[in-house]
């Protein structure tokens, strides 16, 4: 197998090295996509003979950077993708449980998508639940914490996945206009619209938090997201309603969610509030303007 991972850096800490470092270790080299950072030395990456660092010249958002990775990987032959974060935390034991689990899914099926990670969280060690979405659109929550095999899950995070080079090419580039949040989403989607199916490892985990911090409200936990990241939240879930492939049951649910977080936000985050409110009215405004189009 010619594996190559993809992580995309936006003005990341020293974890980048440990990473790319990690997946050396267990023989899979990075191509680095860094999307427009100011003041990190990159210089031990330029320095690896193992390692290619693709530098953009401005934040072009995750969906690009992931792309100009892909495009670098299918110049180097690479069969196989992983894409990670620049934050994304491994044991060294990682890139084999994923084949592990992958082989065991394509000895079985013709049609195996991408093959996702569970996640522990960082902050408490629990397991994320996974999320899938049914043929109508009823968001199903999936327990992984106990998984003895892989299980479909149409819905996968994109960092720590893996997918073939032709699957990925087949399904098509990540949507570039969606900049940052519901990529993942969007393509995932897509990809079970071809006729794949995607796949959470029973062996393949990860390290992991949701958002910067989490606020408890006691009947409702949210993940802090800022104003920026809030905004494309919102923003897409209206993209997400003019493709005909994501049901729109799903689009309308995650839609009412976030924004009852966002009022939530906008009423307990102090001096933050502000900005969180101007965003919201942004986010609306820029969704239903290219619903109209």
């Amino acid at each position: 197998m010619c594996i190559k991972a993809i992580i995309v850096t936006f003005n990341p800490t020293d974890n980048i090295f440990n990473l790319v470092n990690s997946l050396k270790k267990q023989n899979v080299y990075s191509i680095v996509v860094d999307n427009g950072s100011e003041n990190f030395d990159f210089r031990d990456i330029e320095n690896d003979h193992d390692t290619t660092l693709i530098k953009l010249h401005e934040n072009y958002g995750i969906a690009k950077a992931q792309n100009e990775g892909v495009k670098k990987a299918v110049e180097m032959s690479a069969e196989f993708l992983f894409f990670f974060d620049q934050d994304s935390i491994i044991d060294d034991s990682f890139v084999d449980d994923m084949i592990h689990d992958y082989e065991i899914l394509i000895s079985k099926y013709d049609n195996v998508g991408a093959l996702g990670p569970r996640f522990v969280d960082q902050r408490q060690g629990f397991y994320y639940k996974a999320i899938t979405i049914s043929e109508n659109g009823k968001r199903i929550k999936l327990d992984v914490e106990k998984l003895e095999n892989p299980i479909h899950s149409k819905l996968l995070i994109s960092s720590g996945s893996l997918v073939s080079q032709k699957v990925f090419l087949n399904t098509g580039f990540m949507r570039e206009d969606y900049f940052i949040d519901y990529v993942d989403t969007e393509w995932c989607i897509r990809a079970e619209s071809k006729g794949y199916k995607n796949f959470i490892s029973s062996k393949g985990k990860m390290v992991h938090s949701i958002g910067d911090n989490i606020k408890n409200f006691g009947f409702l936990t949210i993940p802090i997201h800022s104003p920026f990241r809030r905004y494309h939240i919102i923003r897409n879930n209206f993209y997400m309603f003019k493709e005909s492939y994501i049901p729109k049951k799903f689009v309308t649910h995650q839609l009412i969610v976030n924004c009852i977080h966002q009022f939530f936000l906008i009423l307990t985050m102090g001096k933050m509030s502000k900005q969180y409110f101007i965003v919201f009215l942004k986010a609306i405004k820029d969704g239903v303007k290219y619903l109209l189009r």
